[in-house]
């Protein structure tokens, strides 16, 4: 049990950090559905933290090329990891609790909620927005000779 205990604690320090960055810039692109990736964007701090997680990378100014491999390799292991982490801590809330029935209610509710939330969301009536404008390629004419 000390065991798991320290491993479960030292996966969650360790991916802290990493898992604090997808957390913020992914409610950030949760609630910025129509954020713009056009000229302009990776200006902000959030924007380019949000590139660091949907490309894997932090804009610099001006031309660059990057190598994203290492870093896709770091968040496979965080994600495994976190999986770890989380069944570990599952493990330790249900040896480590008095009160059983309060854990398993606790998931249970953990796996619910966000079904029926996404069940009424289907249901709902659609938002009436205005239509988003379709951008069309410019055509390119040959270059004369």
């Amino acid at each position: 049990m000390k065991l798991l205990r320290r491993l479960h604690l030292y996966l969650g320090v360790f991916f802290a950090p990493l898992l604090l960055l997808f957390t913020v810039t992914g409610w950030w692109q949760t609630v910025t559905p129509d954020r713009n990736k056009g000229l302009g964007f990776g200006q902000s701090w959030i924007e380019k933290l949000s590139t660091i997680h949907v490309d894997q990378y932090y804009p610099l100014p001006g031309p660059h090329t990057y190598a994203t491999h290492a870093f896709k390799i770091l968040v496979v292991v965080m994600s495994v990891g976190l999986l770890l982490s989380l069944l570990l801590g599952l493990i330790l809330a249900f040896k480590g609790s008095p009160r059983k029935k309060s854990v398993v209610a606790a998931l249970l509710a953990g796996i619910a909620v966000p079904i029926v939330l996404l069940a009424l969301g289907a249901k709902a009536r659609p938002l009436h927005l205005p239509p988003r404008p379709v951008l069309q390629p410019v055509p390119v004419s040959p270059s004369q000779p």
